[in-house]
């Protein structure tokens, strides 16, 4: 009997994740701002690969991912996932105003600066909402996914205290390709 691995599903993520890294550099433009925005928008496209809501029922529900601190150079990278489809389920981006509450969002995308109110509150609010951030301290302030650049790379944080209380389910083969966990103990 074959001895099952669990080496080639993690290849397979970080392939993914390659691949698709290497299509967003390839239609980058020469500003390097959109092409850092562009890669952060192929990086949440995966997380939602990788994200299951139960609580919606129909899995051809949209998923509604949310912009805060948007401006044109963010909407302009996250404009390909617009209408795409991930787990069935349509993708619709939605930037969102200074403050904006974030009712009817499934992801709330939020580029450095502050949210509309604590990250932490939010988690409380809104469980089922997943946050993902650009900003350093993202994950210790109590966001989910925070992405970071470690030496010329992005690299992502994954909060699993809070992905613990969330109304969704994030598959293992991305929390093993994290860079490290926010945990209690």
């Amino acid at each position: 009997m074959a001895h099952h691995n669990a080496r080639p599903y993690r290849y397979n993520a970080q392939r993914w994740l390659g691949v698709l890294l290497l299509f967003c550099c390839l239609q980058g433009s020469a500003d390097s701002s959109l092409r850092l925005e562009k890669i952060k928008a192929a990086y949440v496209f995966n997380f939602l690969k990788f994200t299951i809501w139960p609580l919606e029922g129909a899995r051809d529900m949209p998923l509604f991912v949310c912009l805060g601190n948007s401006d044109a150079v963010l909407q302009q990278a996250f404009k390909p996932l617009q209408g795409q489809q991930v787990n069935g389920r349509k993708i619709y981006i939605r930037p969102l105003p200074v403050k904006a509450e974030v009712a009817g969002c499934h992801v709330y995308y939020l580029r450095q600066g502050g949210a509309p109110v604590p990250l932490r509150t939010l988690a409380q609010r809104y469980p089922g909402l997943l946050t993902i951030g650009d900003d350093e301290n993202f994950v210790a302030d109590g966001g989910i996914i925070g992405l970071q650049e470690v030496e010329g790379r992005l690299q992502f944080a994954i909060n699993l205290d809070l992905i613990r209380q969330g109304h969704y389910t994030i598959s293992s083969q991305l929390l093993k390709l994290a860079r490290n966990t926010g945990m209690t103990p």
